[in-house]
């Protein structure tokens, strides 16, 4: 399941990466607020899109090993453990209770990771709009 989080948001970064180069391509990063605006919802919304489909993935792996009876207690959890929020109100039998906290190790790290991606393309839409607006004012 490690393997697999990081393989599907692998394919979620280059994604956005594709996204954003695209419209670093044709000038639409960093021209004015509401263009960084839209970037960097995209980048949002694709970035939760990854994060909720893993934590299905997740809930799918505790459904198949048989530890929980319902998708939905499955999703919860897996979203309580992904997230680190840890209510503690559903516990796995004692042969599966180590997927708790190997699903928190996989979603910090994506996490981190995802905050990472958003801080390079915020640092990538600042460079964009000082170019341009180094080129519209040019020092004497």
């Amino acid at each position: 399941m490690l393997l697999a989080g990081v393989v599907a948001y692998g394919v979620a970064t280059a994604l956005i990466l594709r996204v954003v180069v695209r419209l670093t391509r044709r000038g639409l990063t960093g021209r004015d607020f509401w263009q960084s605006v839209v970037v960097m919802m995209t980048i949002t919304f694709i970035t939760a899109v990854a994060h909720l489909a893993l934590i299905a993935l997740w809930a799918l792996a505790l459904l198949l090993c048989g530890s929980l009876a319902t998708f939905e207690d499955a999703f919860y959890f897996s979203a309580e453990n992904y997230t680190s929020l840890g209510y503690g109100d559903i516990i796995l039998s004692g042969q599966w209770r180590l997927l708790g906290p190997l699903e928190a190790i996989n979603g910090l790290l994506l996490f981190g990771l995802s905050t990472a991606l958003m801080f390079a393309v915020m640092q990538q839409l600042i460079k964009n709009r000082l170019r341009r607006d180094a080129n519209a004012h040019p020092e004497p």
